[in-house]
């Protein structure tokens, strides 16, 4: 029986790899290009697996500065979640004070995927996150830092966290009025701020993709061959940023393609 697909559709393509993004019980983040409108996921190939879990997890603002925030930030939010640009944010020599990686979402959520380039190869940094609390200030996390082998930024990994009761959705402007006029700061969000215990020394660091892990690890199911499709909104606040997917045992494959409407581009 062939597939209908509704609507009136753009441009389309694979946002998985060629023949579906290889899952395990580990978990893949699938990014999905900023201006998607439908998904369309396939679980297929399976091998033990009984079913392909998943979650759609949500649009990160993420901004860097080098001044304390006290000018305006460098927004890096399609940058390094538009999975068609490699364009890098440069953590070379980041220092402890002065320069830092906030991110915010209008949802909770349970860590950062960090997708490393230029691997950090020197000194024995972690990597500090902390969380907005109702103060208005910030609280630190105790988190797990999957890029982190004998350093932070060591390698690809997910930096997550148990979610705190007391995260509490701000205004970014209410912490740092430089940003009062930016869009970002019009929207309350759950904002997390990434810092090294020490200055990092490696003068290669980059990165060049940030997905967002759902809060929840209640999963939804599908099994081999079940279709699911879905109207969605992606590459802006309150939208969707990635899919995460994994199975509950063995290996399989997701297919995922994306489309925009008719009268748009996917990029």
């Amino acid at each position: 029986m062939p597939e209908i697909w509704a609507g009136e559709l753009g441009e389309l393509r694979c946002a998985s790899a060629s023949k579906g993004t290889s899952l395990s019980t580990t978990a893949a983040f699938i990014q999905l290009p900023p201006k998607t409108d439908h998904i369309f996921m396939t679980p297929r190939n399976f091998s033990t697996a009984v079913v392909a879990r998943f979650l759609l997890n949500p649009w990160l603002t993420i901004l860097w500065t080098d001044d304390s925030m006290k000018t305006v930030p460098t927004d890096y939010s399609n940058t390094m979640q538009d999975p068609a640009d490699t364009s890098t944010l440069d953590l070379s020599e980041m220092e402890t004070g002065t320069e830092f990686i906030l991110m915010g979402s209008t949802s909770p959520y349970r860590g950062v995927y960090v997708d490393v380039t230029g691997t950090n190869a020197a000194g024995t940094a972690t990597m500090g996150v902390s969380y907005t609390n109702a103060a208005k200030g910030w609280t630190a996390y105790s988190v797990t830092d999957g890029t982190n082998s004998t350093m932070t930024l060591a390698q690809d990994g997910l930096v997550y966290w148990t979610v705190a009761t007391d995260w509490t959705p701000i205004k970014l402007s209410d912490l740092y009025p430089s940003t009062a006029a930016q869009y970002y700061s019009k929207m309350p969000m759950y904002w997390t701020k990434w810092t090294p215990s020490v200055a990092l020394t490696d003068t290669s660091i980059t990165v060049v993709n940030l997905s967002s892990a759902n809060r929840s690890t209640s999963y939804a199911e599908l099994i081999e061959g079940q279709p699911l499709e879905q109207r969605v909104s992606c590459g802006k606040i309150g939208g969707l940023g990635c899919i995460e997917a994994l199975t509950d045992a063995g290996t399989a494959n997701l297919i995922v393609n994306v489309a925009c409407r008719q009268e748009g581009a996917l990029s």
